[in-house]
């Protein structure tokens, strides 16, 4: 029972990143002045909201990953970890394309966690998120 309200909660801040993702997508900076601004706050997303999130992944759900034998699960939420904070770092230096990038790789996450991680812990627990073209 704990564990699925630990799959709940960590569900519910998918869903939030996944609605901030969409925004960032939809955005088109009206000028360039506007970009190190929005920039910073995608920064400021992935520092205060998502890195938490994948700290209490490690936690929580990592352990019990590797009990199922699943390191091949828990390889692949480290890269992706790992290349959501390059692209936030990389962000110091914005740009649209950068932008999306973050996007892309923070929507495909969200989906990759929610149809296939949780799958693998607890059949049925998955949101089976409906991921944008």
């Amino acid at each position: 029972m704990e564990h699925n309200q630990r799959l709940l909660h960590l569900s519910q801040e998918h869903a939030s990143a996944l609605k901030f993702a969409m925004a960032i997508r939809m955005l088109a900076p009206e000028s360039e002045s506007d970009l190190p601004a929005v920039a910073q706050r995608v920064r400021d997303v992935f520092e205060y909201e998502l890195l938490p999130h994948f700290q209490d992944e490690e936690r929580f759900v990592v352990p019990r990953l590797i009990a199922l034998g699943r390191q091949d699960l828990v390889q692949r939420m480290r890269d992706e970890h790992n290349a959501m904070q390059a692209l936030s770092d990389a962000l110091a230096n914005p740009s649209v394309e950068l932008i999306h990038r973050f996007s892309s790789a923070l929507s495909a996450h969200v989906g990759f966690e929610e149809n296939i991680v949780w799958e693998a812990l607890e059949p049925g627990a998955g949101v089976t998120f409906e991921l944008p073209a």
